[in-house]
């Protein structure tokens, strides 16, 4: 019988440096002027948006390299594994399914690849639970349709008041931009699970505080309950806008187990500060 490890990037927000059995975490990499830092290895998310705050600048953000995921992949097998499930950041973001894949087959393990169509809270959730699968002693095909079905009933949406950096990120025009600063408008969006988590538009609203309220409905709207879902609420230093998104949802849900805290930074780089996320994901099916 295979000896299955999981592999995923650091998107997902599990501590490289922690020990967690069977799990091997690959950094993302992030840019800044002609520098390129390892997530969490050589820079932390707070890292980069209290530069951001300070200095108004534009970081970037890719996959992991070949060979770091070369190595957690050597690492796994050194290990004594022999199989591999990959979840990584979700397509629509980011390349590094296919990455995975290349990796993979450079190392020689076989390897089944779940998109996670999100980051964050949602990937890491999905992590945990094909761990604990793996742990029943459950097959890959097994895990893969039950963490596909998570992935279905999981989401993202996002706002940010600062569209300076989705224009120097070149995902809305500089004319755009101008205006929606000057209406005071305020963007908000969704990871679109069809297009593997593309970010797509849900509307605009005038104020911060009508936004929060929209993303506490949209996920209200997308059948998220507190009995079958856990959430986050993460944020580029904006704390305060993250609570109120939490009070709006309880509001309508009632006592929710909500994870608070920063958004990692291969999403919040490009949203700015001030940017705001909740995600929501439905709990394994035991």
């Amino acid at each position: 019988m295979s000896k299955i490890a999981i592999i995923a990037d650091s998107g997902c927000q599990i501590d490289i440096n922690g020990e967690h059995e069977g799990i091997y975490i690959a950094p993302l990499c992030i840019g800044h002027g002609s520098q390129t830092y390892l997530d969490q290895l050589e820079i932390t998310s707070l890292d980069v948006f209290n530069q951001m705050e300070e200095t108004d600048d534009m970081y970037t953000t890719s996959q992991p390299s070949t060979g770091s995921l070369m190595k957690a992949m050597e690492d796994a097998k050194r290990d004594g594994y022999d199989e591999l499930i990959g979840i990584p950041i979700a397509t629509g973001l980011s390349s590094t399914l296919n990455g995975m894949q290349v990796a993979a087959d450079t190392v020689e393990m076989p390897i089944t690849l779940i998109d996670s169509k999100g980051t964050a809270h949602v990937q890491k959730k999905l992590v945990e639970a094909a761990r604990k699968l793996v742990e029943k002693g459950q097959s890959v095909s097994e895990i893969k349709e039950k963490l596909e079905d998570m992935v279905k009933h999981s989401g993202t949406i996002i706002f940010t008041p600062n569209l300076n950096h989705l224009k120097k990120g070149g995902r809305i025009t500089p004319a755009v931009a101008m205006l929606g600063n000057m209406l005071k408008l305020v963007p908000v969006m969704e990871l679109n699970s069809e297009l593997g988590g593309k970010i797509d538009t849900l509307g605009k609203v005038r104020t911060t505080r009508k936004a929060c309220k929209m993303l506490a409905d949209r996920v209200v709207e997308r059948g998220a309950n507190a009995k079958d879902y856990t959430f986050a609420i993460e944020d580029v230093l904006a704390p305060e806008e993250a609570q109120r998104v939490r009070d709006y949802l309880e509001e309508q849900l009632g006592p929710c187990q909500v994870t608070m805290r920063e958004l990692p930074s291969v999403v919040g780089a490009h949203m700015g500060i001030g940017g705001v996320g909740i995600q929501f994901i439905k709990n394994l099916a035991e």
